[in-house]
């Protein structure tokens, strides 16, 4: 009885080390099985960021009307993330801490926030965002490290609009948007994650 459990202990202990082995090399080469999220922050309009400065090149301040916006690709109604500034939300975004700062601002947004009620802004974010996991499929699934990369672009385009016209407009962005990040330490049925270490590389 003492061998037949011994026998079994072995065998047991053998195919527990097949299985971790079998694990770790798929955690090295099919690194396809592990989770992943795609399309984090996605703008159907815009297929890329070239796509996104070629509709903002066809604005023109003083002559674009805010009704051509959507026929260009700016549609705040129906884009995620984009919203509606009211002439307050102007001021707050362009001078959030002194009023002596409007001296600096352009001539256009000054005019635009001088006309209060009548100047408005549209905010944009274009984005495509794809994120994926690394590393180890064994420790990501054991919890001892989770390891993802960020890949895609970003923009944020700001439209002012004054009198039904754009009067001002300015875009910034990220063509190439490449992030790591690493949580590495004990999971959290181990107890305490005191000792986790977390990188992140943009």
């Amino acid at each position: 009885m003492v061998d037949a459990g011994l026998f079994g202990s072995r065998r047991y202990t053998k195919l527990a080390a097949v299985l971790i082995v079998g694990l770790t090399l798929v955690g090295c080469a099919g690194l396809n099985l592990l989770p992943h999220r795609s399309d984090l922050a996605r703008d159907q309009t815009f297929e890329n960021y070239r796509d996104v400065v070629a509709a903002y090149s066809n604005i023109t301040p003083g002559h674009t009307r805010a009704s051509e916006l959507t026929r260009l690709g700016f549609d705040v109604a129906a884009q995620p993330g984009a919203e509606t500034l009211s002439y307050l939300g102007v001021i707050e975004r362009f001078m959030p801490r002194e009023s002596a700062g409007f001296d600096r601002l352009a001539v256009p947004v000054q005019t635009c926030i001088a006309a209060r009620q009548r100047c408005s802004a549209y905010v944009f974010r274009p984005s495509q965002l794809k994120q994926e996991r690394t590393g180890s499929l064994l420790f990501d699934l054991l919890g001892f490290d989770h390891s993802t990369i960020d890949r895609g672009w970003t923009t944020e385009v700001v439209l002012l609009i004054q009198d039904g016209r754009v009067a001002y407009k300015a875009m910034s962005g990220k063509p190439h948007v490449e992030g790591y990040h690493e949580d590495v330490g004990p999971p959290r049925y181990l107890g305490s994650r005191d000792m986790t270490v977390s990188r992140s590389v943009l």
